[in-house]
């Protein structure tokens, strides 16, 4: 596998006999160091709400650690009410009001957002553009979501919601 860096575009390995096809993203020293020195000190919180797009920093069971300003705007909720719940719990999925709770009904064996934390919580490696669905009391909502890891926690991005056709 090839592995580049998503900022710069220089590859950081390169696996012989790879697929041209077989590539993946990560983020090179040189790049590393540079966001280090510009976000340094920065709380985790600042950063996320300089993100363009909605996103959740949840730990491996799950559990929301942090989410920025266009999450909470998107889900009709403040930051602080997100912290501490369980994903589909913040995300008002209707599964996650069932007796078992959240990540313990039959549905959640299918959710494409927890199996997402799950498996780049277990491998380190990232998930992008991964289509998903979330019922809520309004409806079915249509997901795009990409999965990284962020030291012992895994970023969620909504790379796309709306209400399915």
């Amino acid at each position: 596998m090839r592995v580049i860096c998503s900022y710069c575009r220089t590859v950081i390995r390169d696996a012989p006999g790879a697929a041209a096809t077989d590539v993946s993203h990560g983020m090179c020293r040189a790049c590393d160091a540079y966001f280090e020195r510009l976000w340094g000190g920065m709380r985790l919180g600042e950063y996320l709400d300089l993100l363009p797009k909605p996103v959740l920093v949840v730990d491996a069971d799950g559990r929301v650690v942090a989410g920025n300003a266009r999450l909470a705007q998107a889900l009709g909720r403040s930051g602080h009410e997100l912290r501490g719940l369980l994903g589909g719990e913040a995300m008002a999925c209707v599964h996650s009001r069932l007796p078992e709770g959240c990540g313990k009904t039959v549905h959640c064996r299918e959710c494409t957002i927890r199996r997402a934390v799950t498996k780049v919580s277990e491998t380190q490696r990232p998930i992008a553009n991964a289509p998903a669905w979330l019922k809520t009391d309004a409806g079915r909502v249509d997901l795009s979501i990409s999965a990284r890891p962020l030291e012992d926690f895994v970023e969620v991005t909504i790379e796309e919601m709306r209400p399915a056709a």
